[in-house]
């Protein structure tokens, strides 16, 4: 009943811990997070998609979060990638796993139409899952060698950029949106004691 997109941020705190854990030298350490990352991984996965086509279960203002969705098997796809030191075929299975779950995201823009009107904070959610997705495509691209395998991570990099700059003009241009507007450091007035 509680679980919601924002659940995969435990399943991706898992799977970072393993792409760190691999990379200082600590294998069955990272396996281990990974697996642990991969069963909670499944059981969120398959309980989130059910609802994901009604999608009328998270507020508006929250939809951004669904990005989150195509984050987790990204990067399980770099933690693999590391633990194994190759991008072999279960990378490459889940690279496709998140770009089939960002594809059915950007195919549905009026899911998220209506969190677009106003800024929010949540609107940060796109930038990380974009980011994994364009380093997935990085592996994936420096694996294949094929032109349109460099053409997807160039898009994909080019979009994760283009994102977390307009995240930050838009986060810089509406801070005082944000913040209460009876905020005394605001105001230079201190209230007495």
């Amino acid at each position: 009943m509680v679980a919601n997109p924002a659940s995969h941020m435990t399943v991706i705190a898992n799977l970072v811990t393993a792409r760190a854990a691999a990379r200082m030298g600590w294998h069955e350490g990272a396996v281990a997070m990974f697996a642990v990352g991969a069963a909670h991984y499944l059981v969120l996965f398959v309980t989130l998609y059910q609802r994901f086509l009604g999608s009328d279960s998270l507020p508006a203002m929250l939809r951004p979060v669904f990005f989150l969705f195509f984050a987790a098997p990204s990067m399980a796809s770099l933690a693999w990638c590391s633990i194994t030191l190759s991008f072999d075929t279960g990378c490459k299975m889940l690279f496709f796993l998140s770009l089939f779950l960002f594809a059915s995201l950007v195919s549905r823009p009026t899911l998220f139409k209506r969190a677009m009107r106003r800024f929010s904070v949540a609107w940060w959610a796109y930038s990380f899952p974009l980011t994994v997705l364009a380093l997935a495509a990085t592996e994936y691209a420096e694996e294949v060698r094929e032109a349109g395998a460099n053409v997807v991570m160039l898009a994909l990099a080019v979009l994760s950029v283009v994102v977390t700059l307009a995240l930050m003009v838009f986060t810089a241009i509406r801070t005082s949106d944000l913040l209460p507007h009876d905020d005394p450091f605001l105001a230079g007035t201190l209230p007495s004691r």
